[in-house]
């Protein structure tokens, strides 16, 4: 019984002298793909194993080749070939089984995929040539909301992958807002800086370009944009009146507003026809050309999805009486259109315009005239 034991413990102290030998051997751990930009630095983590020496190991010589096999790392500078001199070095301790390589100033010339080889004195040496680690060029990304409203918080985000956090990118944008930027270590190596923009857009910036400005070390420049697109609400222009040549009488309303406002003339109880309408780009031009009678007024209402906005335009014949009578029909036509076009009618006149009061609305009350 006593020699089963000894012969069983003899077994086990044999399989723990021999299992860290056996489970060591020439391996190294290194990304496939890293992402970097031409001109920036880029880091390429790297770490490594080989089977354990019977004598301990004291020096070791790291290198790095490029696709065509160039030395583009050496741990003697003097063995790196010219292009690449004074722009690689090994970041990380050989004797610690660190191999990761920064190279400075990235170039499309550079041959990648590069891969690495270590050269143990007095024990042995190994490429690592199935283990490849190209280099994927980068470009910075934009995203912002496709349709944006007037007045409402927008958020922008620019971000941009790299490989070199010790030189993080600033960023520039060309709209005025709050700007956080953050970056963040993913995994292999990879680094994440973003830089997130809210702000509140207005009409002026329809159609314009929002940018980000990206600068790296050594003062490179990349920049990315995209087009905004801002919906507002219908505002009618002061030019909008009506006018009379001879004996014609033309009233024109101009509205600007994205998208384009449907343009509603009302006189008196009546919807009326445009006489012509043009749309150039945001702005909506409609022209009424018809008997106005002894009407003194002419009502222009604009909606869009966003809003609206109304104007009376002065009709060159005036009587104070019908003027009551027009206030009266043009309360209730102006209140059905706005109902029927989805607009929310609790919402206040805009300022600074002459308005019509709209009477009390009862269910039998007749309306007249031609509603599109």
């Amino acid at each position: 019984m006593t020699l089963r034991w000894s012969l069983s413990l003899f077994v086990m102290c044999i399989c723990f002298k021999v299992s860290p030998t056996e489970a060591s051997s020439w391996t190294v751990k290194v990304p496939s793909s890293v992402k970097g930009h031409l001109g920036l630095c880029v880091v390429i983590p790297c770490s490594y194993d080989f089977p354990s020496p019977e004598n301990e190991a004291s020096e070791f010589t790291g290198i790095w080749y490029n696709n065509n096999d160039q030395v583009i790392c050496h741990s003697n500078a003097s063995q790196i070939l010219d292009p690449f001199l004074n722009r690689t070095k090994l970041l990380g301790d050989l004797s610690m089984k660190n191999c990761s390589l920064m190279i400075e100033n990235l170039q499309q010339s550079d041959g990648w995929p590069f891969y690495f080889r270590i050269e143990i004195k007095g024990y042995n040496q190994y490429s690592y040539i199935n283990d490849k680690v190209s280099i994927s060029l980068s470009q910075p990304d934009l995203s912002v909301q496709e349709e944006v409203k007037e007045g409402e918080n927008v958020s922008a985000s620019c971000s941009v992958f790299h490989s070199c956090p010790t030189y993080p990118p600033s960023f520039i944008w060309s709209h005025s807002g709050e700007q956080h930027d953050q970056t963040q270590q993913l995994h292999e190596g990879q680094w994440n800086s973003t830089s997130t923009l809210t702000f509140r857009p207005n009409r002026s910036d329809h159609n314009k370009t929002l940018k980000c400005k990206i600068t790296y070390h050594h003062g490179l420049l990349h920049e990315t944009s995209k087009i905004l697109q801002v919906k507002y609400g219908p505002d009618i222009k002061t030019s909008s009146k009506c006018s009379s040549e001879d004996t014609v009488v033309k009233c024109e309303c101009t509205v600007e507003s994205e998208p384009p406002s449907m343009v509603h003339f009302v006189l008196g109880d009546r919807v009326m026809q445009s006489s012509k309408a043009e749309k150039n780009g945001s702005v909506t031009t409609e022209t009424l050309q018809t008997d106005f009678g002894s009407f003194s007024f002419v009502h222009c209402l604009a909606i869009n999805v966003v809003g609206y906005d109304n104007i009376l335009l002065s009709l060159p014949v005036k009587d104070n009486m019908q003027n009551i009578l027009i206030s009266s029909g043009a309360g209730v036509i102006l209140l059905i259109i706005l109902i029927g076009s989805g607009v929310g009618v609790v919402k206040k006149w805009k300022k600074n315009r002459e308005h019509i009061p709209c009477p009390d609305i009862y269910p039998n009350d007749p309306v007249y005239g031609n509603i599109p």
